[in-house]
C-alpha cells in the first residue's frame, strides 16, 4: 500500500487518469456494453500504463513556468489558436468538402492514375489532412515563435521503441478481434504490403502526426506550465480531443448533436492515454505511431 500511495504521489496524472477512465468504463458498461467489457479495458488501460511508466523512468517529466518565463500569453494563445483551427478545418471537411463529393471525384482520379484503391483512399483524405490540420499547426507555431522541442517533435530511440511497442500491442489486438469475426481499423484487407505500407504513412499524415501534435504537443505541452496541476491540462486537452470529433459524428454517423457530444466525450477517453504517454516522453512521436496503429489495423480497448 505504502508504494503504491508513493507511486500515485509521484505521479500526479495517474489519480485523475485512473478515477475518470474508470468512472466512464463503469457507467458506459452499465448502460450498454455490460460489465466485463470494463474490466477488460481497465486490465488493458493498467497494463499501458505499466509499459509506458516502466519504458519511461528517471525521465524528466512536466516542464515547469520556469522553463519558459515569460512565456504564459505566448504559450496560452498558440493553445487557442490552434485548438479553433483544428475545430475549424474538422467542420470545414464535414460540412462542406464531404457534401461537395471531394473524395469520389479524387479517389476515382487518383485510381485511373495507377493508384491501388487503398492508396487513393488514403492518398485523397491526405491531400486535405496535410493542409487543412498539420499545417496550420505548423504556421501557427512559427507565427508564435515556438520551437520544434517546445512540442514534442524531437525525440529519443527509446522514445520511438515505445511507440512501436505500444503499436504492437494495438495490432495484436486487432488481429484478435478479427479472429473473432470483428474488421477493426481502416486496412484490414488482402492487399501486398508495399500497398499496406504506403497506406499507413499517409495515415499517420491523417491523423497520427496531425492530432499528436494539435492536441498533445501544442494544447497539452504548452498549457502543462499553466494550469496547476498535470491533470487539469489531461482534463482540458482529452475534452477538446473528444470534442473534436463531433461534427464527424454528426455528419458522417447522422448522430443527433447531444448524442455526439456524449460520444465525442467517452471516446476521447483514449486522448487519456495519449496525454499521460506524451506527458511521461515529452515527444509526440510514441503517441503518432501508436495512434497510426490503432486507426489502421489496431485496436487501443476492447
Amino acid at each position: 500500500m505504502a508504494r503504491a500511495a508513493a507511486l500515485l504521489r509521484d505521479h500526479p496524472l495517474l489519480t485523475p487518469l485512473l478515477v475518470v477512465y474508470a468512472a466512464v468504463l463503469v457507467l458506459g458498461g452499465i448502460a450498454e456494453f455490460g460489465p466485463l467489457l470494463g474490466v477488460i479495458d481497465l486490465i488493458l488501460l493498467a497494463s499501458y500504463i505499466a509499459v509506458i511508466h516502466f519504458a519511461t523512468r528517471g525521465r524528466q517529466l512536466a516542464m515547469t513556468a520556469a522553463d519558459q518565463p515569460n512565456r504564459r500569453s505566448s504559450d496560452v494563445g498558440l493553445a487557442v489558436t490552434v485548438a479553433v483551427l483544428q475545430f475549424a478545418a474538422a467542420s470545414v471537411v464535414w460540412f462542406v468538402i464531404l457534401p461537395a463529393h471531394y473524395f469520389p471525384a479524387s479517389n476515382e482520379y487518383l485510381r485511373s492514375a495507377g493508384l491501388p484503391p487503398l492508396v487513393a483512399a488514403k492518398a485523397a483524405t491526405a491531400a486535405l489532412a496535410v493542409p487543412l490540420l498539420l499545417l496550420p499547426t505548423l504556421i501557427a507555431m512559427a507565427v508564435f515563435r515556438v520551437s520544434p522541442r517546445d512540442v514534442g517533435l524531437t525525440a529519443t530511440p527509446p522514445d520511438v521503441v515505445l511507440g512501436i511497442v505500444l503499436a504492437a500491442i494495438a495490432v495484436g489486438l486487432g488481429v484478435g478481434a478479427v479472429a473473432a469475426g470483428n474488421h477493426p481499423g481502416l486496412m484490414w484487407q488482402s492487399a501486398p504490403l508495399p500497398t499496406v505500407t504506403a497506406a499507413i504513412v499517409l495515415q499517420s499524415l491523417i491523423n497520427g502526426v496531425p492530432e499528436e501534435l494539435a492536441f498533445r504537443g501544442v494544447i497539452f505541452g504548452r498549457l502543462m506550465a499553466w494550469l496547476g496541476r498535470p491533470g487539469n491540462n489531461l482534463a482540458v486537452s482529452t475534452m477538446l480531443f473528444g470534442l473534436y470529433h463531433v461534427p464527424s459524428l454528426v455528419a458522417g454517423s447522422h448522430v443527433p448533436l447531444w448524442e455526439a457530444l456524449a460520444v465525442a466525450l467517452f471516446g476521447g477517453l483514449q486522448g487519456l492515454v495519449f496525454g499521460y504517454l506524451f506527458y511521461r516522453t515529452r515527444s509526440i512521436w510514441p503517441g503518432a505511431i501508436w495512434h497510426t496503429s490503432i486507426t489502421g489495423v489496431g485496436v487501443m480497448f476492447a
